[in-house]
């Protein structure tokens, strides 16, 4: 799962191990050190191993591992807030491996509980200390974290290239462990299929390290690739690793279990079963926090509703699948932005650090040639205004980039849901304005079979196709969104409702007229639209009343225009 709940999950398998150096008390280190190497694998173990240590007096350096430890202990409980707690109060340790440490944790942690912006500055923070740490192993978990967070955000080639680097920092049979499982999973999100090989050397490499959890989150990446061609092995796989899973506690991981053994019961037609499951997952993904789970439970809920014959809790499910799936598009959207805005102001500070080199060498350059001629100094003076213009450039550069991102549409590079309903709703308040403006809302019809008979990757095609034909018909001060999902909406200011009509007939035609084509495929795709004008409603009302045209148009039977018209009554088109 992309976060969410899940990153927490993997990263807290990822990331045990050994870091305990030798200080004055030998049995304190080799307690430390056993408890440390127990944390995954046997997390109570771990837990009455640690406290042996409660009632004996610590170096500085044994009470910073002793604290990471029990704040991981905890962050594997569920127990986040004291687990924050304990890893803040280390976060700036003297020592590189316990604030290392403490910054990776509080990364995963942040991020399970969606404060982006802190995960992704944790993260960076722990990034900034690689090239000091001499603990291979520790270098292996920054590089772990580093791809479970870019997988989170979505830039699944760079958590790839991570991934690998875990290999690279170190080659014990655990590190090799991770590093297969990760880079199976970002090769699931990038290319919806996995190697062969790879997984199995993979699965051997974690039955060799002990690190059942591991290989259990294996089983789980693979399942999003073989659910839809071999439900039964996927219903075993998770049926066999449930009992270890309860037994270990960690809640997340227990959850997409249950999650692909519904999803399997469902796909074998054991209908009363998967009902039961995935109702639970549903309620405990609610729970958790985990969005992406319940609105996928929910979407096989009201599938599994239809194969019942039971219309109304399918609709019901419906409805509720797909305020969840806004809601999770809204969430990946904050955590994009915040990944990228995290990225930039590490880039920044990087920046800043080789500047102050570049003026420290550039200073001690100038003060041994002060006895040379004033051309020379003049010169050097001109190489550092360059310099820092240049590096104002490049910054500003990034800003007005980031800026572009917080309001565009990813995929079909047309304004996203927030700067739409921003902008209009300004617009509307302008009291100076009192011409009739209209909105227009539209759907792709039947997108969901589209994704299912064709893959997403295509759905991904067909939304951008559809995104420049409407582009095609509107005016320069018209604003087109990307509402979420297969949902679109268009603003027309100072546009009354004949000519709103005539627009959205246009890009209704247009789509409907031609196939998308992609490489030999062809693919029919049609969209319906709703509208409603006004010279004096605000956003909201208006926003309602396109949305119950649009309503209409589907009821009417798909790819056509209904207008709204005061009181809610709507008209064909």
């Amino acid at each position: 799962m992309t976060g969410f709940g899940k990153s927490l999950f993997v990263a807290c398998a990822l990331l045990s191990g050994a870091y305990a150096h030798s200080t004055t008390t030998a049995d304190v280190d080799q307690i430390l050190r056993s408890a440390e190497l127990l944390r995954t694998s046997d997390p109570t173990n771990a837990r009455q191993t640690l406290d042996k240590l409660e009632n004996i007096t610590l170096t500085l350096k044994q009470e910073h591992q002793y604290i990471f430890i029990k704040a991981y202990l905890y962050a594997i409980q569920g127990r986040l807030s004291d687990a924050i707690s304990l890893a803040e109060s280390i976060k700036s340790s003297p020592f590189i491996d316990s604030n290392t440490k403490a910054n990776l944790l509080l990364a995963n942690m942040h991020e399970s509980i969606k404060q982006f912006g802190k995960a992704y500055s944790f993260l960076y923070e722990a990034i900034k200390s690689v090239g000091d740490i001499n603990d291979s192993t520790l270098r292996a978990n920054v590089y772990t974290v580093a791809a479970q967070l870019h997988i989170s955000a979505g830039v699944y080639d760079k958590a790839l290239n991570y991934a690998k680097l875990i290999a690279e920092a170190s080659k014990t049979d655990r590190e090799l462990c991770i590093s297969a499982v990760l880079q199976t999973h970002a090769l699931v999100r990038l290319r919806q299929s996995y190697p062969v090989d790879l997984t199995t050397n993979a699965k051997n490499l974690c039955e060799k390290a002990m690190e059942p959890l591991m290989a259990h989150t294996l089983q789980q990446f693979k399942a999003e690739v073989d659910i839809n061609t071999d439900p039964a092995a996927v219903k075993a796989s998770m049926q066999a690793m449930l009992p270890e899973l309860e037994q270990i506690g960690f809640p997340y991981a227990i959850l997409r279990s249950r999650y692909f053994l519904g999803y399997a019961q469902l796909q074998l037609n054991e209908l009363p079963a998967a009902l039961a499951e995935l109702q639970q997952v549903q309620q405990l993904a609610a729970k958790l926090r985990d969005s992406r789970t319940e609105n996928q439970a929910l979407l096989l809920l009201a599938q599994l509703h239809e194969k019942q014959g039971d219309t109304v809790a399918a609709a019901q499910a419906y409805k509720q699948h797909i305020s969840a799936l806004n809601a999770y598009i809204d969430e990946y959207k904050q955590r994009s932005v915040a990944y990228y805005l995290a990225q930039a102001d590490f880039m920044e500070s990087e920046n800043k650090l080789a500047l102050l080199q570049s003026q420290n060498e550039l200073l001690q350059l100038e003060s041994k040639l002060q006895r040379d001629e004033k051309v020379r100094t003049g010169l050097i003076s001109v190489a550092l205004l360059t310099l820092l213009l240049l590096v104002i450039y490049v910054l500003n550069s990034k800003r007005v980039a980031l800026n572009r991102l917080a309001t565009t549409d990813f995929l079909t590079r047309l304004f996203n849901r927030r700067y739409f309903n921003q902008t209009v709703s300004r617009q509307l308040q302008n009291r100076r304005q009192q011409d009739q403006h209209s909105l227009v809302v539209f759907d792709i019809d039947l997108f969901k079979q589209i994704n299912d008979q064709y893959g997403h990757a295509t759905g991904d095609k067909v939304l951008q196709a559809i995104a420049q034909r409407c582009q095609q018909h509107i005016r320069k001060q018209d604003i087109l969104a990307r509402m979420g999902g297969e949902e679109f909406a268009l603003f027309l200011p100072g546009c009354d409702l004949a000519h709103a009509k005539h627009i959205a007939e246009l890009c209704r035609s247009s789509i409907a007229a031609t196939p998308v084509q992609l490489d030999e495929l062809h693919v029919m795709v049609s969209a319906s639209f709703g509208i409603a004008s006004s010279s004096n409603a605000d956003f909201d009302k208006l926003l309602q009343q396109a949305d119950a045209a649009l309503y209409r148009a589907k009821a009417a039977g798909r790819n056509c225009v209904e207008v709204a018209h005061s009181g809610g009554q709507t008209d064909n088109v």
